[in-house]
Parts: C-alpha cells; structure tokens; sequence
C-alpha cells in the first residue's frame, strides 16, 4: 500500500508542477473531481483504470516507466492553445476579409505560446 500511496503523491505534486487544476484534470482523464481529491489525498483505494487514467492525463506512462519531461509538456500545451487561440482571431480575420499572412500567423503563435508560459499556470490548462 505505501507504494501506491508514492505513485499518488507523484502524481498529486506533478499535476501542481504543472499548475493544473483539479477541474480542467478531472476533465482530462474523466474523472470526477470528487473522486480525484479523494484518491490523489490517498483517503480511499483507486482502480488501476482511474491511477492509469490521471498518469496519462498528467503525461505519465506506466507502460515505459516514464513521464513526459514537465517543461516539455507545459511548451507543448503552450503551443496547442496559441494554435487554437490564434485560428480564432485568424477565423474572424477571413470573415472580415483581412486575411493573415501565415508567417504572422507563426509568429503570432510563438508570441501567444511564450505568453501562456509565462503567465499564471493556470491559464495554460484553462479552456
């Protein structure tokens, strides 16, 4: 038991690591928050299926006995949401006729991606 009450500390510490949130990780692995609180604060035994599914949503594999590296995982985020954010303003640019060049549209999501770096942790898993 001491064993798999290390695995949860694990991964209690690297979803704060990686400023997440309960919530936005409940939402990742389908779990309810509830539960979470519960398993990841070692008060109650957790399925293998319900620790497998949080260590993937916090990018770690028990497959390889590896997790991904924290940083790696916190850029690549970054960079999906500057994607995503930066479709939404280039979106409403073709619809107003003001197409943007796709060389703006990089650097626009290098910009937004350091940005989300370097604000609240928080924000980098909102949605």
């Amino acid at each position: 038991m001491e064993r798999a009450i290390d695995i949860l500390n694990v991964l209690s510490q690297r979803r704060r690591r990686l400023g997440m949130s309960l919530d936005e990780l409940a939402r990742r692995c389908g779990v309810p928050v509830s539960t979470l609180k519960r398993v990841l604060g070692g008060e109650v035994a957790a399925s293998f299926s319900t620790v497998s599914a949080v260590a993937e949503a916090l990018g770690v594999s028990f497959a390889q006995a590896h997790a991904e590296d924290i940083s790696a995982m916190r850029d690549r985020q970054a960079r999906l949401k500057a994607r995503a954010l930066v479709a939404l303003v280039q979106g409403t640019s073709a619809l107003e006729g003001q197409g943007v060049d796709p060389a703006d549209i990089e650097l626009m999501e290098q910009r937004t991606a350091a940005q989300l770096l370097s604000g609240p942790a928080r924000r980098l898993w909102a949605r």
